[in-house]
């Protein structure tokens, strides 16, 4: 009988230890059958605490899957190509900043989504600035989804307007308050003849100055291939800022600006620049270097107009799995994604339901960030694009010198334009 007892607790208590070891290795089981989803950038991952933070709350979200980084540091879109050209093992979702979209697109480098975003994402559509959806389609079809966005303001060097006397503008400035101020700006320290100190800087690239010729309603390009560089209002845009570069001298040339560093806020934040065109990344540079700044809307032409770019999330032909392509696309475009990506200062959001409080409590200038949204436009990105930019930046180097004429100029470029642009070059 003693052993019949004996045996029964044996029993019992080998039971109860399976009946607890059950879950365990229920839950063992269940994490080993989560998926993991590929994730391609042109950022360090494991600095990046916007990417940190997108990760965590895709997972908390999608507990079946687990987002997986991988980083490419260099020559990032032409690696990418090759890699999808050559049918190597390929991540599910991939960075890719708006001007690359028409050619991996035309290229069938990355998916066609319309169909998920049109039937997943469509109650979405109308809480996205329509800046995004313009910059995210090629022939009118979705290709990809937003990261974030890039609006331009005007950074003023509160400590060099204060010691000049010199009043920080109205909100609502134009292009001859933007000059006169310039020139105000503009002083020569150390009395040898020549400026030291310059009212205005911007680096001769293409979306440097595109803002102006849209707002005095020329452009840069179409996104269907055809300059516009040539027409009357873009040449008198460039006129207006060669002639600040020239005859005032209110905007040093690259060399002089190269003397302070690389990145383009180098003079601003070496007390050498008084105003700086720039988007909410230079805040970052500003705020590390300790720099009294204020913000301001660019200063108006003919139309209030805001160039802004929009960095996106793409699936690359190819992806095993496109529906959980999709998944983290989706998310990423999301209200909560597009929080962490505002909160963490990746860019600003995509969406206009995204909490912005914090953000303008924490400066009330940077209200000029957000309402510059409302009225932006996408920055014109043609397949062939980046040959046409190319093209511009040769033919215009010497016109910001003063040593060739902006119509000389533009007749250069215009007379390649349409073959670059078509691609026959």
């Amino acid at each position: 009988m003693k052993e019949m007892r004996s045996s029964v607790r044996r029993t019992l208590l080998f039971i109860v230890i399976l009946a607890l070891a059950m879950p365990v290795c229920g839950g063992l089981e269940a994490a080993a059958k989560k998926t993991k989803v590929q994730v391609i950038s042109w950022w360090d991952f494991t600095a990046s605490q916007p990417l940190i933070q997108l990760k965590t709350e895709f997972e908390k979200l999608n507990p079946d899957l687990e987002l997986e980084y991988i980083q490419i540091g260099s020559k990032y879109a032409d690696k990418m190509l090759v890699m999808i050209a050559g049918g190597a093992d390929l991540p599910d979702v991939m960075m890719i900043a708006m001007d690359k979209i028409p050619i991996f697109a035309d290229k069938g480098a990355i998916m066609n989504i319309d169909r998920y975003v049109k039937e997943d994402y469509k109650d979405e559509m109308a809480k996205v600035y329509p800046v995004v959806s313009d910059a995210l389609t090629y022939n009118g079809e979705f290709y990809a989804m937003p990261r974030d966005i890039t609006s331009k303001v005007m950074f003023f060097n509160k400590t060099l307007f204060d010691e000049a006397g010199v009043p920080i503008p109205d909100p609502d400035w134009t292009w001859d308050d933007f000059r006169a101020i310039a020139k105000k700006m503009t002083k020569d320290l150390d009395g040898d003849g020549h400026a030291d100190q310059w009212g205005f800087y911007f680096r001769k690239y293409m979306d440097a100055f595109t803002d102006f010729l849209m707002q005095n309603n020329g452009g840069l390009c179409t996104v269907e291939g055809q300059s516009l560089l040539g027409m009357p209002e873009s040449i008198e845009a460039i006129k207006f800022l060669q002639e600040m570069c020239v005859v005032d001298k209110s905007v040093p040339t690259e060399t002089q600006a190269m003397q302070f560093g690389r990145p383009q806020s180098a003079p601003f934040v070496a007390g050498k620049v008084a105003m700086l065109m720039g988007g909410l990344s230079t805040t970052v540079d500003l705020m590390n270097a300790n720099i009294d700044y204020v913000i301001r809307p660019l200063p108006k032409g003919k139309s209030q107009v805001n160039v802004a770019f929009v960095n996106a999330w793409a699936v690359p032909s190819g992806a095993k799995n496109p529906d959980l392509s999709w998944r983290v696309l989706k998310f990423f475009a999301s209200k909560e994604a597009q929080q962490i990506v505002l909160n963490t200062g990746m860019g600003l959001p995509s969406r206009k339901d995204v909490d912005t409080t914090d953000f303008v409590k924490a400066r009330p200038d940077n209200k000029y960030f957000i309402e510059a949204l409302e009225y932006s436009k996408p920055f014109p990105s043609p397949v062939y694009g980046v040959d046409f930019f190319a093209l511009v930046e040769q033919e215009f180097d010497l016109m910001w010198l003063g040593e060739r004429s902006v119509e000389d100029a533009v007749a250069a470029v215009e007379k390649k334009a349409q073959d670059v642009l078509s691609g026959k070059f």
